[in-house]
């Protein structure tokens, strides 16, 4: 039976989100388990991730991140599974696919998975404990956290990330193909890093209160930014109710600034890499038009940055800014839910409305 839902601060995601580095260092002690499963993958030809979502956004940054350690040399696909079922890829043995779903119960990636062992493929899944039995028939099963309680998933989110890095960088090193500078030991830090990250709650509550008087809140970022940005705005749709888009950083020159204006809050990931540069002008730009301007960076980006409110996160190689961005931005959803006085685990499924409404289709 589901726990009785909570009426009061702290909600559940709250408590899930201050658990993701202990929750991460357990993913950290199963790393030999993980790095099996990359043997058998790194065999393959050609490596898909398949999400939907939250776990859409996972895969993406695990394409990203199988580019950055190859410098390119590997390329990988980041699928939607609704989209892989109905245009499907011709997977054959020489496949490997990774499908990422937390509660295995996802119909369109239970779905894919089948397809894609039916065609002879190789399949992983990187799903939650207790999971659905969908997921049961892949050839390897990576397990990262408890089932989530709240509607707005967190932890699963970034115990998956943990997982996925663990297996991209032993199947590159596997290819002979790790680029230098590139360290698998890096991610050992993840857990102090997110701690760190978990300290800005004060500014991220003022910065809550700013912001939720807007009707609207835009997010860009490049590289692994950009799904973090996406996946910060699907965070505040599901917590907030208000409009949220999350956009690559020269894409959101390319139209959606044609239709901003000062009801919207703006919020920039700065890196500290040559991308940067652009986003400082798109911050600048949006001071024209009284947009709020908020930005993210740690001490090597932040710099000659127009912007209302800077929260510093702590300086890290830039793969993992993937989990160290992302902390501040959902905290920043648990307090922007609360000065909108809302309950952020429940996804709206306690308004009659949107309960009846779901009656109609299943995840």
């Amino acid at each position: 039976m589901p726990p009785e839902m909570r009426k009061a601060h702290p909600y559940y995601v709250y408590d899930a989100i201050q658990a993701q580095p202990e929750l991460i260092e357990k993913i950290l002690q199963r790393r030999s388990a993980i790095e099996r499963v990359s043997d058998a993958v790194a065999q393959k030809e050609r490596i898909t991730f398949v999400g939907i979502g939250t776990s859409l956004h996972a895969a993406r940054v695990a394409q990203s991140w199988m580019r950055e350690f190859s410098s390119g040399r590997l390329l990988t696909h980041a699928e939607q599974s609704f989209e892989l079922v109905h245009n499907p890829i011709a997977f054959t043995a020489n496949d490997a696919v990774i499908v990422i779903t937390h509660t295995g119960t996802t119909t369109a990636s239970v779905e894919a998975l089948r397809m894609a062992r039916a065609a002879g493929a190789l399949t992983v899944a990187i799903t939650g404990e207790m999971s659905g039995e969908g997921v049961h028939s892949a050839d390897f099963q990576i397990e990262t956290c408890e089932q989530e309680v709240a509607f707005a998933y967190t932890k699963s989110y970034t115990t998956a990330l943990a997982a996925l890095a663990i297996l991209i960088a032993r199947i590159v090193e596997r290819r002979k193909l790790l680029a230098k500078g590139y360290s698998h030991d890096e991610l050992a830090q993840v857990p102090a890093l997110i701690r760190e990250a978990l300290r800005l709650e004060p500014q991220v509550r003022e910065l809550a209160k700013r912001v939720s008087p807007l009707t609207r809140i835009e997010l860009f970022g490049t590289g692994v930014g950009w799904a973090t940005a996406c996946e910060a705005a699907l965070k505040i749709k599901e917590a907030c109710y208000i409009a949220a888009e999350g956009f690559e950083t020269e894409e959101i020159l390319h139209g959606p600034f044609s239709e901003t204006d000062s009801r919207a809050a703006l919020i920039g990931l700065l890196t500290g890499r040559e991308t940067d540069i652009r986003a400082r002008q798109i911050l600048r730009a949006a001071g024209e038009l009284k947009m709020f301007r908020a930005a993210i960076a740690d001490s090597s980006a932040n710099h000659d940055i127009f912007a209302e409110q800077i929260l510093l996160v702590p300086e890290t190689p830039g793969w993992l800014t993937a989990f160290v961005h992302l902390v501040p931005l959902q905290l920043l959803t648990y307090f922007l839910a609360l000065e909108r006085s809302l309950n952020p685990d429940t996804g709206r499924q306690d308004q009659p409305a949107h309960a009846a409404a779901s009656r109609h289709y299943k995840y």
